[in-house]
Parts: structure tokens; C-alpha cells; sequence
């Protein structure tokens, strides 16, 4: 069970490919999952794809479909 998620900004933005659309773009924040209060993981997001999984933590946008990624480990 993930406890917390935290969006946490670097002080310089670097280019990276974003882990969810895979376009390289200035990633500025990072999403990091927590567990038991343990860093389980984290997403280097582009803006927009970091505003619209915000938007889902949020309840503002509707899933459509969900994956199970390795059983959910």
C-alpha cells in the first residue's frame, strides 16, 4: 500500500525523457512514491504529464482504463 506522493522540484531543470509519454522534455519535478516511509519510487515527469496525474490524484480526471504493472509489486 503506497502511503504518500510527493512532488518534489529540482533547483535546476534538466532534460530527461519523460517515464510516461517518453518525449524529451525539461522535466523541473519529480514524483516520488512513498511506503512505510521508505522512497519506493519516483516518475520524472513533463509538465504536462505531471499536471494531469495530479489531476487524477485529485479526482478532476476520470481513468478510463488501469494496467497492473508486475502483479502490482
Amino acid at each position: 500500500m503506497i502511503n504518500k506522493i510527493e512532488i518534489q522540484p529540482y533547483q535546476v531543470a534538466k532534460k530527461y525523457r519523460c517515464n510516461l509519454c517518453d518525449r524529451l522534455e525539461k522535466v523541473e519535478k519529480r514524483l516520488v512514491v512513498w511506503r512505510k516511509n521508505q522512497v519506493v519510487g519516483d516518475l520524472l515527469l513533463c509538465n504536462p504529464c505531471l499536471e494531469t496525474i495530479v489531476e487524477i490524484i485529485r479526482g478532476k480526471e476520470e481513468i478510463i482504463e488501469e494496467w497492473n504493472f508486475r502483479g502490482g509489486e
